[in-house]
C-alpha cells in the first residue's frame, strides 16, 4: 500500500437486505404466535412460559435487528477501511473504529454457531472495552475478551467479502507494517 492508499470494503446491501426480510419473518412469527395462541402437541413447546417467551424474544432480539439492517442499508460509509493508520470498522453494530495497527498484536477466526468471526487480538483489551459507553455493548466485548482472548470481533455477514479473503487482506497488511515499523 502506497502512503495515503487505503482498502475499502463496501457493505453489502443484498447480504443486509437478506437479514432485513429474516428479521422481519421473525418478528412477525413472534407477534402470530403472542395472538393466535397456537397450540402445538408437544407439551414442552405447548409450555405457555417457553411459547411466550420464545415469542418476546424474537421480537425484541429480531425487531432491534430490524433497526440495525435497516440503519445499515442507508450507511454510504464503507464497511471496512484499511489504511496506514490501522483498520477503521464501521462494519456491525458494535464496531469500534479505528484499531491502530500498533495495537494489533494477530488476527484468528473463531465460529460461534456455525458463524465465523475474524478476531483482532490486541495488545490493550481493556482499553477497547472501557472506551465502551452502552452497556449491552461492554459485556459483549467482555464476553468475546473471556471466550476469544480479544473484545475486537467482526463478522463478515454484512461485507462484500468473505472471512477469508478479508483475513488474507490484513495479515499481509499487518505484516508489511510490522517490516515497515520495525526498519523504520
Amino acid at each position: 500500500m502506497e502512503k495515503d492508499d487505503k482498502i475499502e470494503i463496501a457493505l453489502s446491501k443484498s447480504k443486509l437486505t437478506k437479514g432485513l426480510v429474516a428479521s422481519i419473518v421473525f418478528v412477525a412469527l413472534g407477534l402470530w404466535i403472542l395472538i393466535y395462541k397456537p397450540t402445538v402437541s408437544n407439551a414442552m413447546f405447548d409450555n405457555p412460559f417457553v411459547k411466550y417467551g420464545a415469542a418476546i424474544a424474537s421480537i425484541l432480539f429480531f425487531g432491534f435487528a430490524i433497526f440495525y439492517y435497516s440503519f445499515k442499508l442507508t450507511d454510504k460509509k464503507p464497511g471496512i477501511v484499511i489504511d496506514d493508520n490501522g483498520i477503521l470498522d464501521n462494519s456491525s453494530a458494535v464496531a469500534v473504529g479505528l484499531i491502530p495497527w500498533k495495537d494489533i498484536k494477530q488476527f484468528a477466526t473463531a465460529k460461534v454457531m456455525k458463524q465465523e468471526f475474524l478476531i483482532i487480538i490486541v495488545y490493550n483489551p481493556e482499553f477497547y472495552i472501557s472506551r465502551q459507553t452502552n452497556i449491552f455493548k461492554k459485556k459483549g466485548m467482555q464476553y468475546n475478551l473471556n471466550n476469544y482472548g480479544s473484545p475486537l470481533a467482526i463478522s463478515a455477514n454484512g461485507l462484500k467479502s468473505s472471512l477469508t479473503e478479508l483475513t488474507e487482506i490484513l495479515d499481509k497488511e499487518l505484516y508489511r507494517q510490522t517490516n515497515q515499523t520495525q526498519a523504520s
